[in-house]
């Protein structure tokens, strides 16, 4: 049932479901309150998952990217704690919520302070009940403040944000806002089944504190798609307060642990509301058994599957009746296979029945489906033979084919207005069916709303702050390759982190404190108390990754050691003005000094692909790079001059050694101007109103293609 519901609703496709055909659990406006109940009854059922699927529904009213957001930001409130515990600053953490947490909940943030040992806890006296009082932190500023945990991972975190609000307090307002209305709600439920309410009062007070009732009514008076699905969760909360009702006048005494085990194990619908005649046109979903003495114009009877109809699986009752009506009738109580063979007879001619009832509910069409093939396990019902022998259809899957929702309806009219190779007549003819949806205000079908037809909002020039381009090294490079992926990158934020970055900056950190003379171990040392921080997915994949870390850390470090020239800064930031309006301003991983005292710049690269050996004469960031160097930009080191850049691979483009690529200095080439003409050209076009787009290598990888003209699926629509 709920699959043919959600398939059919995916389309667009208004449907009827009777509401004890769906068991209540599986209800979806009813599912977030059940879990949040759950949580809040039994601390260890708040897991993971449980967490993330409070934050994303309803309650929380975010998505995987607010989550996210949310985990990093405790990851940074819990590093800047840490860090100021081991200053010896005073630190505040939130109570245990509710007593010690179960073993499996993961571990709820708790003050080991003098006072906890002794049974209170920091956020008041011997009840835990009130906020942190000034004199209570006072009293902890004659000994060393620490926190009673160390870094714990994002899952933890999460989980421990959601069962005490006060762990978000650091964090910015809508960073932390999903995560808030979850940690409340929870409260609010624990405080209500310590009042040893009935499960009636504590789902009433849920419901009260969640506001989601105006949220859903007003969504609910919008109509539309999601005003159908507000009221059919609006349907599904007053079902689970009838059921609540019920429950409680038939076990007074039994708690709100006691309700939802029962409302969990819930596999057979449960009595709903009085059932109510379908408001306008709609499908109607039902079972066989429920279609007796029911008639349609048209019938369809899926999932026609053998094995599942007829389902020949022996079946019984608690007590036997079918066995005493087997003997009541003469048969006896041996379980030889004749007797099995002829109860699975009986069955099949059950099962048969049941599938004529279904068969026998149209007046006009019946339409009867089933799925299998060659290389497929499941099979069309013997039914389907018995049916129409000899005359099955088979239908397969065609790529050009249509779905049969609104919106592919719409799009098909609108690509035949607009091809021009179409003939006249069907052009024509696809007008006039988009003419008339749109006066039946169909989303899309209005010309008016087109994207090709609408006007630019602004066709301004990109301003700058102050009118000056700020210009940094790499931003050039983007900016050749492609104009569009660069501004959908840096003004709109199409980028999107990789795990290749990630790598990146560890290596980076790495260098920096190799470049220091730390012995081999240290830095060992110190790429394990960082990669835990990371997110590499997989085990599996983590472990790959790291072993290609280890890789990069030993190429660097030979070729440090056998790198002839000076090391003079690392991570160096720089700023240097080319213009009144343009300036460059960037970090570069390593400036050094030659042997003959100019200055040499080098770019570490992770990746797995490298620039070619003829390209790199003119390879726009090193020769920037360059320029900075000849604008004064390393001037407080005593290097005017610049003597070169190099890239040094150390990733998989780099072989069995690190690869080091140079470019010659600049004052050597036939053309020394032509980086400064280049920052000149790529500010100038950087300030334009027209940005182009390129086809390049990195078109494959670029997280702006789904809106980029030359990639198909980027490819502007009529």
């Amino acid at each position: 049932m709920p699959t043919l519901r959600r398939a059919l609703l995916t389309v667009g496709v208004p449907v009827v479901v009777a509401g004890d055909e769906v068991p209540l659990i599986q209800e979806p406006g009813v599912r977030p309150l059940v879990t949040l109940l759950r949580a809040a009854v039994r601390p260890s059922a708040l897991d993971v998952a449980t967490a993330e699927e409070l934050l994303t529904g309803p309650v929380g009213a975010t998505d995987m990217i607010g989550v996210r957001r949310l985990r990093r930001a405790l990851r940074i409130a819990e590093l800047e704690a840490l860090e100021s515990a081991a200053q010896g600053e005073a630190v505040v953490v939130g109570d245990p919520v509710d007593g010690p947490p179960d073993e499996d909940a993961g571990e709820a943030v708790k003050s080991e302070s003098a006072e906890a040992e002794a049974g209170e806890t920091a956020g008041g006296g011997p009840s835990g009940e009130g906020e942190p009082t000034e004199e209570g932190v006072a009293g902890d500023e004659a000994r060393q403040p620490m926190l009673p945990f160390g870094v714990r991972s994002s899952d933890e975190m999460l989980v421990a944000a959601l069962r005490d609000e006060r762990e978000l307090t650091l964090l910015e307002g809508h960073v932390a806002a999903p995560a808030e209305r979850v940690a409340r709600l929870l409260k609010v439920a624990r405080e209500a089944v310590k009042k040893a309410g009935t499960a009636e009062e504590v789902l009433w007070e849920v419901w009260q504190a969640s506001g989601l009732s105006e949220k859903w009514t007003s969504v609910s008076l919008s109509g539309g798609a999601r005003g159908a699905q507000a009221d059919r969760d609006l349907d599904g909360v007053v079902s689970l307060f009838d059921y609540a009702a019920k429950f409680v006048d038939r076990l007074p005494k039994a708690g709100i642990e006691v309700f939802l085990d029962d409302l969990v194990a819930q596999e057979i619908p449960a009595d709903s509301l009085a059932e109510q005649a379908p408001d306008g046109e709609a499908v109607r979903i039902l079972t066989a058994h429920r279609s007796k003495g029911l008639e349609w114009d048209v019938v369809v009877v899926a999932g026609v599957q053998e094995g599942v109809w007829p389902d020949l699986r022996l079946r019984g009752s608690l007590l036997g009746t079918e066995t005493l009506v087997e003997v009541a009738e003469g048969s006896g109580l041996d379980g030889t296979d004749a007797v099995k063979a002829a109860l699975g007879s009986k069955m099949l001619a059950e099962e048969r029945r049941l599938f004529y009832v279904a068969a026998t509910r149209a007046r006009r069409k019946l339409v009867v489906t089933a799925v299998g093939g060659e290389d497929a396990e499941e099979r069309p019902s013997r039914f389907l033979a018995e049916l129409l022998p000899g005359e099955l259809e088979t239908a397969t899957v065609d790529d050009r084919a249509r779905w049969l929702s609104m919106p592919a309806l719409v799009a098909d009219l609108r690509a035949t207005v607009c091809d021009q190779s179409r003939p006249e007549p069907l052009r024509r003819a696809a007008a006039r069916h988009l003419a008339r949806l749109a006066e039946a205000r169909i989303p899309g079908a209005d010309p008016k709303t087109w994207y090709a037809l609408t006007e630019l909002s602004d066709d301004r020039p990109l301003a700058w702050p102050d009118d000056i381009v700020r210009i940094s090294p790499s931003a050039v490079e983007n900016f050749t390759k492609c104009n569009l992926r660069w501004v959908l990158e840096t003004a709109v934020g199409a980028s999107s982190a990789s795990v290749s970055q990630s790598l990146g900056t560890v290596i980076h950190a790495i260098a920096v404190l190799a470049a220091e003379n730390n012995p081999v171990e240290a830095l060992s040392g110190r790429l394990d108390e960082i990669w835990d921080e990371l997110d590499f997915g997989g085990l599996w994949f983590n472990r790959k990754q790291r072993h290609v870390a280890e890789q990069m850390v030993e190429r660097f470090l030979r070729w440090h050691a056998e790198n002839p020239r000076e090391l003079v800064a690392p991570e160096e930031a720089f700023t240097a003005v080319v213009s009144e309006g343009v300036i460059i301003k960037g970090r570069v991983d390593r400036v050094e000094r030659d042997g003959e005292g100019r200055a040499v710049i080098i770019d570490i690269k992770t990746g797995a692909s490298k620039p070619k050996d003829d390209e790199l004469d003119r390879h726009p960031q090193l020769g920037v790079y360059q320029l900075a160097t000849l604008l004064g930009a390393f001037k407080r080191h005593g290097l005017v001059e610049p003597g070169g850049a190099a890239l040094v691979q150390l990733g998989k483009a780099a072989g069995k050694d690190a690869k080091e690529q140079q470019q010659g200095a600049l004052r050597d080439d036939s053309e020394p101007g032509w980086a400064e003409e280049l920052v000149t050209t790529v500010a100038a076009g950087m300030s334009s109103n027209l940005f182009v787009a390129k086809v390049n290598d990195g078109c494959r990888t670029c997280a702006a293609r789904i809106s980029c003209p030359v990639n198909d699926s980027g490819g502007q629509v009529c």
